[in-house]
C-alpha cells in the first residue's frame, strides 16, 4: 500500500478512535449526578418549553409535570431502581401484595441469540428489562419473524434506557430481554389497562386504557378512585367510554396503595384479566413529565396531591377540584420567560 492510503488510512482510525472517546466521555459526564444535572437541567427545560408551551419550574416544583422531571434529576431513593427493574420489581410485587398478582414470567435471556423460541406459547410478550413502554407483542407464533425479532430485541441490549429518558431509576439497571405470556381479558380479547395513580400511598384517581397501544381503537378514560368517570382525558390519546365497575375500582385502589405504600407518588398499573388482577409495572415517571390532558387543572392538582396527599381524603369532588385548579391565561409568563432566556 503506498504512503498516502496508509496515512489516509490511519487518520480515519485516529478519527474513529477520537468520536468513540468523545462519546464515551460524553456519556459518562451525563450520567454523573454533578455534572449530569448541570447538563440535562438546561436540556430538559428546553424540551418542555417547546412541547408544552410553558416553562418547567423546578425551584420549586408547582404542577405534576415540574414535580416528575424534579424526580428525573435529583430523587436518589434506591427503591427506585428495584421498580424499574422489571425482573427485581416481581419481588416488590410479591412482598407487598402476593404472588398472585404477578404477570408469569416465560424466560429471561441476557443475549438474544439464545431465546428459547421453541419453549414459547402460540401468543407472549417481549419486551426489555430494563426499559419502559417497549413490547411487542406476538399473536401467532406461526407468523413470527425469529430473526427479525431477535435482531430487535439485541438493540435493546444494546442501550441504557437513562440515555435516552434521563430518568435516573433505569440508570445501570441489567439489561434482560423477558417473554411473558399474552394476557387476555374476561372477553378473550387484549385485557383493559387500569393506572392508579397515588400519592403518599393514597390513590387519587384511575386511569383505564384499552386498545392495542400505539394504534387508532387506544382509548384514554379516567375515573375517581370510587369508579366514578371523570371528564378530562390525555390529549396523546382520544377519550374511551369504559365503564369501570365501582366493586372493580376499590380492589384497584386496595391493592394499589398496598404496592406504593412508602412512595411519594407511584403509578400503579394493572392488567384485568380473565384470571384477575396482574400488576404489570410500577411507574414512578408518569409521561416523563410531558403529560398535556384535557383540562389544564389536572396538572396543578396532581402536584398539590403529590406535595399534600392528606388532601386526597377532603375533595368532595374530584372534577369540580380539577376545574377549579385551572391557571390562568399562561401566554405573558412565557413571554417573560423567554425574554429572560434570551437576555
Amino acid at each position: 500500500m503506498h504512503l498516502p492510503a496508509q496515512l489516509a488510512m490511519s487518520a480515519r482510525r485516529i478519527e474513529r478512535t477520537y468520536k468513540r472517546l468523545r462519546s464515551d466521555a460524553w456519556r459518562t459526564a451525563l450520567r454523573s449526578d454533578w455534572i449530569g444535572q448541570r447538563i440535562n437541567r438546561p436540556w430538559l427545560a428546553r424540551r418542555y418549553l417547546e412541547i408544552m408551551k410553558q416553562p418547567l419550574r423546578l425551584a420549586p416544583p408547582i404542577g405534576f409535570n415540574d414535580r416528575v422531571v424534579h424526580r428525573m434529576l435529583y430523587d436518589r431513593d434506591p427503591m427506585l431502581k428495584h421498580i424499574c427493574d422489571k425482573v427485581a420489581v416481581r419481588e416488590v410485587i410479591r412482598e407487598r401484595v402476593g404472588a398472585e398478582f404477578i404477570v408469569p414470567l416465560l424466560g429471561i435471556w441476557s443475549d438474544a441469540a439464545v431465546i428459547a423460541w421453541p419453549s414459547l406459547p402460540d401468543g407472549f410478550v417481549l419486551k426489555p428489562s430494563h426499559g419502559s413502554g417497549i413490547a411487542v407483542l406476538v399473536r401467532r407464533t406461526a407468523e413470527l419473524d425469529r430473526d427479525a425479532l431477535a435482531r430487535q430485541a439485541q438493540t435493546w441490549l444494546q442501550r441504557d434506557y437513562f440515555d435516552q429518558s434521563f430518568e435516573w431509576g433505569y440508570l445501570g439497571v441489567p439489561r434482560r430481554i423477558l417473554a411473558e405470556p399474552l394476557l387476555r381479558g374476561p372477553d378473550g380479547e387484549l385485557p383493559a389497562e387500569p393506572q392508579v395513580m397515588t400519592f403518599g400511598g393514597k390513590a387519587a384517581m384511575i386511569r383505564v386504557l384499552t386498545g392495542p397501544k400505539s394504534t387508532p381503537q387506544r382509548r384514554d378514560n379516567w375515573f375517581d378512585a370510587e369508579g366514578a368517570p371523570l371528564s378530562f382525558h390525555s390529549l396523546k390519546i382520544p377519550r374511551g367510554d369504559y365503564r369501570l365497575a365501582p366493586s372493580v375500582a376499590r380492589r384497584l385502589v386496595e391493592v394499589a396503595e398496598r404496592a406504593a405504600k412508602g412512595f411519594q407518588q407511584l403509578r400503579v398499573d394493572f392488567y384485568l384479566t380473565a384470571d384477575g388482577l396482574r400488576i404489570g409495572e410500577l411507574t414512578p415517571y408518569h409521561g416523563a413529565g410531558l403529560n398535556r390532558w384535557s383540562e389544564p387543572g389536572c396538572d396543578r392538582l396532581l402536584g398539590r396531591l403529590w406535595q399534600e396527599p392528606n388532601a386526597i381524603g377532603m375533595i368532595p369532588d374530584l372534577g369540580q377540584a380539577i376545574r377549579d385548579a385551572a391557571p390562568h391565561d399562561p401566554s405573558p409568563w412565557i413571554e417573560q420567560y423567554r425574554k429572560r432566556a434570551v437576555a
